[in-house]
Formats: structure tokens, sequence, C-alpha cells
């Protein structure tokens, strides 16, 4: 997280867009980047390397990957035959620094670096999560109408088998979800 970390305590500029690119604006960098780009570019920067390759292979070899990084439905893929892989770790407990994957039923998802379990009492998972999105989180960094980069809160709930995402934003419904934790590995 302290790649991360340095990230967020410069002034940044960002918006939420699929284009994942970044560009200078008056010497300033301006993040322009969804949330698997976001992942994909921090994870690079970080040097998981060996990872993302191993990733990208196995998307390519088994015709679920259609460009140079990955997508969050792609992981649902992944997780079921997660121990064809050496450079990803799957959690069953998020840590800090882990990605939190999550999927919905219609395929979409949603993808974010863990950046502290705020509680954890097994029918509820609130923690603190870093990423970029369109529609910010509970206690969120960014501005109520600001899309990017930034820190906020979600909750996962448990109710029985089934798990349910809460974005903490009103103009998100509580939506069923499967989840995932994953670490990468250098």
């Amino acid at each position: 997280m302290d790649f991360i970390d340095k990230i967020l305590s410069r002034k940044i500029i960002s918006e939420y867009d699929h284009a994942n690119y970044i560009d200078s604006i008056d010497g300033e960098n301006s993040f322009h980047m969804d949330c698997s780009g976001f992942v994909y570019w921090c994870l690079f920067q970080m040097g998981y390397r060996r990872a993302l390759v191993e990733l990208r292979h196995f998307l390519r070899v088994n015709d679920f990957i259609k460009i140079n990084r990955f997508f969050c439905q792609d992981f649902y893929f992944v997780y079921k035959n997660r121990s064809d892989f050496k450079y990803w770790r799957f959690l069953s407990v998020p840590v800090s620094g882990c990605i939190c994957v999550v999927v919905f039923p219609d395929g979409a998802g949603h993808c974010m670096f863990v950046d502290k379990i705020l509680n954890n009492n097994g029918a509820k998972l609130e923690m603190r999560v870093v990423d970029s999105t369109r529609y910010p989180h509970r206690n969120d960094t960014r501005g109520e109408h600001d899309t990017g980069i930034g820190r906020g809160e979600i909750q996962i709930l448990q109710t029985g088998n089934e798990v349910w995402y809460d974005a903490g934003n009103a103009a998100l419904p509580l939506r069923n979800a499967e989840v995932y934790f994953v670490m990468p590995i250098k």
C-alpha cells in the first residue's frame, strides 16, 4: 500500500474512464482509468510483472482476454482455476493490500485495493478501499459527483449462502455478488 499511499498523498487529477491512460495537464499527471485499469497499472508499477504475465497468459490461452489487462469478470474464471496459478494467492479473509474483486450475476464487476479492514464479524465485512470509480463510496475522499481515484468505505454482507455488495453510494442498490480476495506474489 506504500505505492498507493504515495499516489494519493499528491494532488492528483483523475476521472473514471475506460480509456485507461495517463496524460499531463500543466505538468500534473491526469489519470483516466476504470477500476481494473487502475489496479492493473498499480500492480505493474509495484513490480508484480510475473503475476500479471501469468494472468494474461492464462486468460489468452483460455480465450478470456481481449486486451493486455484483466477485467473483474475474468476473476470468476480464474478463481475456478486457481490451482493453476503460481504468482497469485486467493484469500478467504481479506488483508490490507489485497485486491477485492466483485462480480455481479450480469457479468459486470468492480475491483479495488483493500486499504484497511474496519470491521469483520462474519455477517458484515466493512473495509476502506482504494479504487477508481464513477460512484464514490461512503466516507469517500472524492466529492459527491467526482469520479476517478480515491478512498472510501464499502460493506460486504453475508446472509446464509448469499453475498451482498454495498458500495456505500445511495445511487447504487445493494446487489448480490461473488466476492474474491486475491494477492499477487512477486
